[in-house]
């Protein structure tokens, strides 16, 4: 081989050669490197950097340096902490690096502890992101086409209680290619134990930074629910944005809690939806056309939300065909202690209201039709206002079983974890068919006719137990032209207080009335039977007693009489007295022998003193009838 030859060899070679090792990586220790790239840093960003493990170098392709165990600060070496720890891989831009300067391609960081502001005032990272704002708006091109955080810890203040906490497991990527106008974000990070994932595509700082505007498509998940937003914003007076979006979570006071906010009201509320355009303005946002979707309900309509720095208030108005209040009223039967037969946790459920109005809300709501259960309501207007101390929901009109009801219930506390709860409510009724009614919920329809009535209670008290103990108002009830089903008195009155023996004849039995009322007036939870009266062609009927709210016990005294133009000889009849006594669900009647004369008022105290009593000896058999003076029918 020709000596020409062998060297064009030998050059070939030794070009590869190096070749090779340009591209391999070399680690070495070269604190000078770490000083020249921290020279760069520190003009283009304010950032010192300082490494304490190794240098990986990379020639080729493209310069790669890869500092071990890193410290980057603000301003000097001795400034605010920015990062430590973890590895620093820097992709720098060969044209800039052959004239001495150093501009980064791309960064990653790797397995290093982020430190975010760590109090009111702090200004790290302010610098930075100050230089980088403004290389950005100026389109000079020195910014990073890719800054990549992988297996990272960021530490910072939590916006939620404004205390130091760490989000760990942080992997994120912000492209931005050199070719496109838009920025890409992809991530996750570990918070509060569950893992969240964050996207954002098609965004143009450039356009946003210099005060135009710039599409956007973000989507946000938890273990919890996820986000989904699209439309265009701007920095121009302010943060705008508009567009639609769609929230969806399993439990709205879940992810409340995860991000530090709160609803009125949000307990009750368990998978939850909201959907359409949004207008977002300086901590207010506007939804001009919302679908919302909560306990199988669809709503449709329009709302406002203000993000305060205290409170969050919220208003909306929304109407849906069809309504099922059902889950609600579950919630608010747990609330109560309703839910619990034991008599000791129904007076022991707590009535604070403070997890039920952290913000507040004005919410309108109609129906063309709604279900609470078994009960239906047609053409309902309703609304639900929640302010700082307390909660008010008012029933504009319904129409329940041929009737018109309407009705409102307030709940109010001062501030103070001492405050009793204060319960005020009123409602009336009109033309209500409280047979149909009863019907509906699934007991026997016991009387026929349009019944009006109006209440007006109030109460107060930490618990249930204490707000029944405090009930103060009136209840009153009237019906005209109606009839008891399955019981006929004049027949009972006959038979000297005893009824008609068989099934068929209890089923057939009715008792025409032409007016029958009943008045309650209630002091220190018990209701006084002040009014109690049916009247008919052929007899007369009294009714007078007392309902202990605290304990759920009745018990009162019904007299049953013939009209004396109505008897044979015209002549005054004796009339047939019923005792009536037990729990609220067991009920019990049985026939009671003619008081003698100045016993009748003795009797009276008696039933007075037991029923306030708790355990009084009281008879307990459902719906059980056993007259004292005659036999008693099947």
């Amino acid at each position: 081989m020709s000596l020409r030859r062998t060297l064009s060899a030998l050059g070939l070679g030794l070009l590869a050669t190096v070749l090779v090792a340009a591209c391999l990586p070399w680690s070495v220790e070269a604190p000078a490197a770490a000083r020249f790239v921290s020279r760069g840093l520190q003009q283009s960003w304010g950032v010192t950097l300082s490494a304490k493990g190794p240098t990986e170098v990379v020639l080729l392709p493209l310069p790669r340096v890869v500092f071990r165990d890193i410290h980057l600060s603000e301003g000097t070496a001795v400034g605010p902490v920015l990062a430590s720890g973890g590895n620093l891989s820097l992709q720098l831009d060969l044209a800039a690096l052959l004239t001495g300067r150093v501009e980064v391609d791309s960064l990653t960081l790797d397995g290093a502890d982020v430190t975010l502001p760590q109090a009111v005032g702090d200004s790290r990272w302010s610098g930075a992101f100050e230089r980088l704002t403004h290389s950005i708006a100026g389109e000079d091109g020195d910014r990073p086409r890719r800054v990549i955080l992988t297996r990272c810890a960021v530490t910072g203040l939590d916006p939620r209680d404004a205390r130091l906490r760490t989000i760990r497991d942080v992997d994120l990527t912000i492209s931005w290619p050199a070719w496109s106008e838009s920025l890409a974000l992809t991530g996750g990070f570990r918070w509060d134990g569950g893992n969240a994932r964050i996207t954002l595509a098609g965004l143009r700082p450039h356009a946003l930074l210099s005060g135009g505007e710039s599409p956007f498509n973000a989507a946000v998940t938890w273990p919890a629910g996820s986000l989904n937003a699209e439309g265009s914003g701007s920095l121009r007076d302010g943060l705008r944005a508009s567009g639609t979006g769609r929230l969806q979570t399993r439990s709205l006071h879940e992810t409340l809690v995860l991000l530090g906010a709160s609803l009125p009201l949000s307990p009750f509320v368990d998978d939850f939806a909201v959907e359409g355009s949004f207008e977002a303005n300086s901590g207010q946002i506007q939804f001009p056309n919302v679908t919302v979707r909560s306990g199988g309900n669809s709503l449709e309509g329009a709302g406002s939300a203000v993000l305060g720095p205290r409170r969050t208030a919220v208003q909306a108005t929304l109407a849906a065909e069809t309504l099922n209040l059902s889950p609600l009223l579950a919630g608010v039967l747990r609330l109560t202690g309703f839910d619990h037969a034991d008599d000791a946790t129904w007076r022991a459920r707590s009535l604070d209201l403070r997890p039920f109005i952290g913000g507040d809300l004005d919410l309108r709501i109609s129906a063309g039709n709604a279900r609470i259960g078994p009960v239906q309501l047609t053409d309902l207007a309703s609304s639900v206002l929640v302010r700082e101390d307390g909660i008010e929901a008012s029933l504009g009109r319904a129409n329940l079983s041929g009737g018109m009801v309407k009705g409102r219930i307030s709940f109010a506390a001062d501030e103070g974890d001492a405050a009793p709860t204060r319960i005020k409510a009123q409602g009336s009724f009109d033309g209500l068919d409280l047979g149909a009614l009863m019907d509906e919920i699934g007991q026997s329809r016991w009387m026929v006719g349009a019944t009006r009535g109006s209440l007006v209670l109030e109460a107060t008290g930490h618990d249930v137990g204490a707000v029944a103990r405090s009930v103060s108002g009136r209840l009153a009830l009237e019906s005209e032209d109606g009839a008891l089903s399955g019981l006929d008195l004049a027949d009972v009155i006959h038979r000297g207080g005893a009824m008609a023996p068989g099934a068929l004849a209890r089923r057939n039995g009715r008792t025409p009335f032409e007016k029958a009322a009943v008045t309650l007036l209630f002091a220190d939870g018990v209701g006084e039977i002040v009014e109690g009266r049916l009247a008919s062609r052929t007899l007369g009927a009294s009714l007078n007693g007392r309902v202990a709210l605290a304990d759920r016990r009745f018990q009162a005294r019904a007299e049953i009489k013939p009209r004396a133009d109505a008897s044979a000889d015209g002549a005054a009849a004796s009339a047939t007295l019923f005792e009536i006594a037990g729990p609220w669900n067991a009920v019990s009647v049985r026939a009671s022998a003619d008081p003698r004369p100045g016993e009748d008022d003795a009797r009276h105290n008696a039933v007075s003193e037991s029923v306030r009593r708790p355990g009084a000896d009281l008879p307990l058999g459902i719906r059980a009838y056993a007259p004292s003076n005659a036999s008693a029918g099947p």
